[in-house]
């Protein structure tokens, strides 16, 4: 992604601050991009980067929404699962998932979670007109942004959906809870080849390291698959570079973090974004 130069970010005493929780977090983007929208629209609130190791969670999670100025929260891996157990309300797509990424905090205290990983996915391909409707799709990964992929992919009108997981019991529970909370009727535990897919999505932490395994066998993908990757610390994993070498169609993270921005400016209470509108006022090119 290419973000044009942030403007310093001024910091009042009333400044509202809206955290990126995640273990570890050098690697989100999601500062960079709102405090650009935030100060280019006048907005006195800060995204902030807290790095909460998966041991202190449950003890400091709940204990930033005691902090009167922060209003919200955005979740990255490895807890998205767990931030679950913190909400006194949650959307369908966390439900259906098990897992969150966005948590508001209402005014009377509540703490309301929401998952926008899948819909911003769905809504990355469709932007470069990839339909998943009709297709079988193999989803590696089985975590939060696995399971948020898998259910808006179902929602998607996906023909079958195969999951894949190291965690095997955690691939058959998805697999069992997607039958239940959406349309799709073949959902089944994958191995990750492959073959016999239309779309192959990456959704692990395979990839923010160039020494990294990669998550598929990617001799087995035919030239017809389209490749996509939720990692983005990079444009170009080596997952899709593989992919591209055997012309594949690949589809790259950025898409799916521009296309989830409006939707958490629209939870935190600053409507009116799109994403389109986003991409010109933080500078982003394609």
């Amino acid at each position: 992604m290419t973000i044009t130069e942030m403007d310093p970010l001024s910091i009042t005493g009333s400044t509202l601050l809206y955290p990126v929780i995640g273990y570890p977090v050098g690697q989100v983007k999601a500062p960079m991009l709102f405090n650009k929208v935030f100060a280019a629209s006048g907005i006195d609130a800060a995204c902030v980067p807290m790095e909460i190791a998966p041991v202190d969670l449950t003890r400091v999670g709940p204990a930033l929404f005691a902090v009167r100025n922060v209003r919200g929260a955005m979740v990255t891996i490895p807890h998205k699962p767990t931030c679950v157990d913190f909400l006194d309300e949650a959307s369908p797509a966390v439900r259906a998932a098990g897992a969150c990424n966005a948590i508001v905090k209402r005014a009377d205290g509540s703490l309301f979670g929401e998952l926008f990983d899948g819909v911003g996915f769905v809504r990355g391909l469709k932007r470069a007109g990839i339909d998943p409707a009709g297709m079988r799709c193999l989803v590696v990964g089985s975590g939060g942004v696995g399971a948020a992929i898998a259910v808006a992919l179902a929602d998607a009108s996906a023909a079958a959906l195969g999951i894949n997981d190291v965690n095997s019991v955690s691939a058959a529970r998805l697999a069992e809870r997607l039958p239940a909370y959406t349309a799709c009727r073949e959902a089944f535990v994958a191995t990750n080849d492959p073959q016999g897919f239309d779309l192959v999505v990456n959704a692990t932490p395979l990839g923010l390291n160039e020494t990294d395994p990669l998550p598929v066998p990617v001799e087995r993908l035919a030239s017809a698959t389209v490749v996509a990757d939720v990692v983005m610390k990079t444009d170009f994993t080596p997952l899709l570079r593989a992919a591209q070498a055997r012309g594949c169609t690949i589809h790259m993270g950025r898409e799916m973090f521009i296309e989830m921005a409006p939707l958490y400016l629209s939870l935190f209470g600053y409507d009116g974004y799109t994403s389109e509108g986003i991409r010109k006022l933080i500078g982003y090119k394609d």
